[in-house]
């Protein structure tokens, strides 16, 4: 019997043993399981960073073509406004002249003024158009 007890205390003091040693592995299994959850998001972050720089770099690129297109639209813009160019693109392609002085017809615009103030007054108007009326025939 006391052989028995011996190895009864022997199985149960291996037990405990062999529990210790599972009880060891838990924590550095869950330390590795933690670290590879942390080194997989980083790679993914990582990742990610790496397509935002792609497509700065892309914008970037669109920002330099765009800004040397506006450069040389800026440059034709102030061709155009140029007045001797004008001048000149209508003398040659569109074949204009200078008028002469006898081509020249002044117009007196104090008369024009005169009538549209009498149309703008709602009175006056049918009176001023009822008196022209007679005045023509």
């Amino acid at each position: 019997m006391a052989i028995r007890k011996r190895l009864t205390k022997n199985k149960s003091v291996k037990n405990k043993r062999i529990h210790i040693r599972k009880n060891k592995k838990k924590p550095l299994f869950i330390t590795l399981v933690i670290v590879m959850i942390i080194s997989i998001g980083v790679t993914i972050s990582l990742a990610g960073l790496s397509g935002l720089d792609k497509d700065i770099n892309n914008l970037d690129s669109q920002i330099a073509e765009l800004e040397k297109t506006k450069e040389a639209l800026i440059g034709e813009v102030s061709e155009i406004k140029s007045s001797s160019d004008i001048e000149k693109e209508a003398i040659y392609k569109l074949g204009m002249v200078y008028p002469k002085e006898e081509q020249i017809v002044y117009i007196d615009l104090s008369k024009n003024k005169e009538e549209k103030d009498v149309n703008n007054n709602v009175f006056l108007s049918p009176i001023y158009s009822v008196l022209k009326s007679f005045t023509k025939n």
